[in-house]
């Protein structure tokens, strides 16, 4: 059976998906056989959407309105639409991976160059929200259904408040959040979901300053639709973080919007049989946490995405600076422990 076949009667199952996959075949059936949800990995991320060398080419005539160009993404639009797979819009507003030349003042193209002023970086950053939802709304109509408006907001010691060091605070302050999320409400096609994305919500301070900073204001204006969870866990010190993991979901459902687990992946290091049993393991908690949420009205999950296809094209191996075996598929598609014990979750809850 499918995983999206498993967990159709909860929740929808995604995958990231990277300029690789969408050259491989296999990967793409794959992608068609698993999943019901996709999201683009990089390619609909801010660095790819904007225009450099048109914009900077005339800084004064796109000032307020830089330059966009949405080849990069057309290749996903295109592959979801034939396939009917929904498709998760990542992401609007991030600190990262946008290039810094959007942030100062006439596009100059250093770190050194002086800020743009704050209603220079507003007329930015609604034209850009506006050109990018305006462009998949009318070529692709009912693709996407939901979209990270805002992605990692706050720090990473989530008790110091405010991400203070990303250009977007640095430009537009503590409100970069609410008026990203009411430029999206404005130019958002009707049932399009708004979502708040960020990491290590688990993390005790990080679920209450999420709480008290963005969802509770984003509520009291009708802005936000949902708060995704990327859950980048490491296995060996999930014993501890799953107990808060779930503290997170029930305070999370408790507002009543949709939850999203968004980058789903566990960084394991041992590709050992006994490794690999003990990352099933973790999987078989994590997922049983889900269905026991969603049984129960805890949370409304609604959508659960995986960070990667295959261990071998996980970011994890970069980022943890050695080879991780995070995933529910090897690297030649041979379907782990993991991917099995997802599997057995669906079944047991079923019946």
């Amino acid at each position: 059976m499918s995983l999206k076949k498993a967990y159709e009667q909860y929740f929808k199952m995604g995958t990231s998906v990277s300029v690789f996959d969408m050259k491989s075949e296999r990967a793409k059936e794959e992608l068609v056989k698993h999943y019901s949800s996709m999201t683009a990995e990089n390619e609909m991320k801010p660095m790819f959407l904007l225009d450099k060398e048109t914009t900077l080419a005339n800084p004064e005539k796109y000032n307020l309105q830089p330059a966009m160009k949405f080849d990069s993404a057309v290749k996903y639009l295109e592959f979801a639409r034939e396939n009917g797979i929904a498709l998760r819009g990542h992401t609007l507003v991030w600190h990262n991976q946008t290039p810094i030349w959007f942030f100062k003042k006439g596009y100059q193209d250093n770190w050194d160059a002086p800020w743009a002023d704050r209603e220079t970086m507003l007329a930015r950053m609604e034209w850009y929200i506006k050109s990018v939802l305006n462009f998949v709304q009318t070529e692709y109509p009912g693709v996407i259904y939901a979209w990270d408006v805002v992605n990692e907001a706050i720090e990473e010691k989530a008790e110091e408040g405010w991400r203070k060091r990303s250009p977007w605070y640095q430009t537009v302050g503590e409100d970069l959040v609410l008026q990203a999320f009411r430029f999206a409400r404005k130019y958002a096609a009707p049932g399009v979901k708004l979502f708040y994305n960020d990491y290590n919500t688990f993390n005790p301070f990080k679920r209450k300053t999420i709480l008290e900073y963005i969802v509770k204001p984003l509520m009291e204006e009708k802005l936000i639709d949902g708060i995704g969870m990327q859950t980048h866990l490491i296995l060996k010190e999930c014993d501890r973080d799953l107990v808060q993991y779930e503290e997170t979901l029930k305070c999370f459902g408790a507002t009543g919007l949709e939850i999203h687990s968004t980058e789903l992946d566990i960084h394991n290091a041992d590709p050992s049989e006994e490794g690999l049993n003990k990352l099933a393991d973790v999987y078989r908690k994590l997922f049983s946490l889900y269905v026991k949420a969603k049984k129960e009205g805890t949370a409304n999950i609604t959508c659960v995405t995986f960070w990667g296809m295959k261990d071998d094209v996980s970011w994890l191996t970069g980022f943890r600076k050695e080879r991780s075996y995070p995933l529910l598929f090897g690297d030649n598609w041979e379907e782990k422990e993991a991917y099995h014990t997802v599997l057995q979750v669906a079944e047991e809850a079923s019946r």
